[in-house]
């Protein structure tokens, strides 16, 4: 009977530490997430390297996760026209226009949820393709989020 338990503790042991080799690796300390303008919308990924392997993106399409206290770079570029982007709540604003990217740096030092909005700047109307979110949470939650993500292949 020992044997058997034995046997079943080891094999739950390594199964675990296979998944665990697997699963995306995000730094907490700092993050850097792409944002790409394209017509009237803009989509957001994470570039995680995983452990021993290659780099995954994580697209998450208008919502951004970031863990509280960590440095932030927001990567932006856009496709097809100049594509303002801002963060009225935390005061940040700048664009980017094809082949001229840019980035947001910030401390994300105070918990919450921040309208993002990525609007292009061609005179088109501005609508809810535009506006999207910044969620400043607990490390575990962000850990969680982006883990659902990356299992699910989900913008």
């Amino acid at each position: 009977m020992r044997v058997v338990v034995r046997i079943i503790v080891i094999s739950a042991w390594i199964a675990g530490a296979v998944a665990c080799r697997e699963r995306p690796h995000a730094d907490l300390r700092a993050v850097e997430v792409s944002m790409v303008a394209q017509g009237t919308t803009w989509h957001a990924a994470y570039l995680i390297q995983k452990p021993q392997g290659p780099i995954t993106e994580v697209p998450t399409g208008r919502e951004v996760h970031v863990p509280l206290g960590a440095e932030v770079t927001l990567a932006l570029s856009s496709r097809d026209y100049i594509s303002d982007f801002s963060l009225p709540g935390l005061g940040l604003r700048d664009f980017a226009a094809p082949g001229l990217p840019s980035e947001f740096r910030f401390r994300a030092e105070r918990p919450g949820r921040f309208t993002l909005r990525g609007d292009e700047l061609c005179g088109r109307p501005r609508d809810e393709h535009a506006r999207g979110w910044l969620v400043v949470e607990d490390p575990a939650s962000f850990r969680a989020w982006l883990d659902r993500r990356a299992r699910a292949g989900l913008g």
